[in-house]
């Protein structure tokens, strides 16, 4: 029996801006995280920013959290950077206590900053709740926790391969590929500018998997490549294998959610008065974006809660893992829902953007054979080890702790191998993890 991984109690550096960071997750807010503005040199690092997406409009904040020593200058700097990004307001959480707070406090006020004492942190809930679009609950904070590490440990694995393989390009790539999606595009003067330079990445390294795959098979790398290997599939996919093309998926993954963010963002920022209308093609031709994107964008300005899209996509992506448990699909959409604000009815609808943004032949969901399993396609499967880990806490939730095991999880499911698939998943994870 594999040995359970204890997050933290007292987390301290990237724990505990993970910490942080899943508190403004699971109270319904879009995060970006560790950003990092990088020209020449590099100029700077952004803990997390938080999107609140509105029918109306987008606030953004600027989150700085520090868990050792701090003062004055750490204050300034946060000032510095809101007038850098153009941003009003910032939200500095603070581990360590210190003397005379009151008096750094109403200094930091002063300078648009509110200072937050984190200091006990059986009161985080307490002091973050007022910049939350929702109520963060304790088991998607562990599970977001979860995901961020693996996220952590994943990229982490993109600087060893490159130090390892110095000639192998897909290393390469990958890195850039993340730097570009994550930080590179974020700096951007203009946010037109920033959707262009996400699309312009995309094409770039589109089905960088599969080249990846190519050149790990027969040793260099052709861009010409768009589909797995029969034996890559089966390894990535069958048996859930340990291997660098997990971490492909996800940056790709993450490229596609990261730019349905950026154009429902920018729609809401700039278009809504041309919602629906017969302009609204003519008024984002200047995106200079492929038409079939064009004609997604507008099909899904029509639909009601099109605005919460991105707030689904990474609660679906960190939290449920990528996968919906089909015999516990009303369970599974309601508990969406309550998470991110879309009816239950128009559930179908989120899912359905990625195929209007991205279309795939067959769509982006499906269902797995003689599993009760319908699945995002080319998910990395170690964020689903996550999902399905969450599960337990999820559907047995009325059992004791000592009873929330995958056992008493397949008492509640069918299809013959429903719950070998979420075990081998859950295995994956681990496996990262530890």
């Amino acid at each position: 029996m594999s040995t359970a991984i204890i997050l933290e109690s007292n987390p301290l550096e990237k724990d505990y801006e993970d910490y942080i960071c899943a508190y403004f997750q699971s109270g319904g807010l879009y995060v970006e995280k560790s950003i990092i503005h990088r020209e020449t040199e590099e100029i700077l690092e952004l803990d997390i920013i938080t999107t609140d997406f509105n029918p109306n409009e987008t606030k953004k904040k600027l989150i700085e959290i520090k868990s050792g020593n701090w003062g004055f200058s750490e204050i300034f700097k946060v000032k510095g950077w809101l007038f850098y990004l153009k941003m009003e307001a910032g939200i500095f959480i603070v581990k360590k206590p210190r003397d005379s707070f009151e008096y750094f406090y109403k200094k930091a006020a002063e300078l648009g900053i509110e200072l937050i004492d984190n200091s006990d942190l059986t009161k985080t809930k307490i002091s973050l709740e007022k910049f939350l679009h929702q109520q963060a609950e304790p088991k998607e904070i562990e599970t977001l926790r979860f995901s961020y590490l693996l996220e952590r440990k994943l990229l982490k694995q993109i600087k060893e391969f490159k130090k390892q393989f110095p000639a192998n390009q897909g290393f390469i790539n990958l890195d850039d590929y993340f730097f570009k999606i994550n930080s590179g595009s974020f700096f951007s003067s203009n946010p037109v500018r920033r959707i262009k330079q996400l699309f312009e990445t995309y094409i770039k390294y589109k089905n960088i998997t599969a080249k990846l795959c190519y050149e790990l098979e027969y040793g260099e790398y052709n861009n010409d490549v768009e589909e797995l290997s029969e034996n890559c599939f089966k390894n990535l996919f069958y048996n859930a294998e340990n291997s660098p093309l997990q971490i492909a998926l996800y940056i790709e993954h993450i490229a596609r959610m990261t730019i349905l963010k950026s154009c429902i963002e920018q729609l809401l920022r700039k278009h809504k008065e041309l919602f629906g209308n017969d302009k609204f093609l003519e008024s984002i031709d200047y995106l200079s974006i492929p038409q079939t994107i064009k004609n997604g964008l507008e099909l899904l300005v029509r639909e009601p809660y099109f605005h919460r899209y991105p707030i689904f996509w990474q609660f679906f992506t960190y939290v449920m893992g990528g996968f919906i448990l089909t015999d516990l699909r009303n369970e599974e959409y309601k508990y969406i829902s309550e998470n991110t604000g879309i009816p239950m009815e128009e559930i179908p609808n989120a899912f359905g953007s990625f195929n209007k943004l991205f279309p795939k032949e067959g769509g982006w969901m499906f269902s797995i054979p003689r599993s009760n399993i319908e699945w995002h396609r080319f998910f990395p499967l170690a964020f689903c080890g996550v999902g399905a880990n969450h599960r337990r806490f999820l559907h047995l939730k009325n059992l004791n702790s000592e009873d929330q095991t995958y056992e008493e999880l397949d008492k509640l499911l069918g299809g013959r191998k429903t719950m070998a698939d979420l075990i081998k998943w859950n295995n994956l994870g681990h496996e990262i993890l530890k």
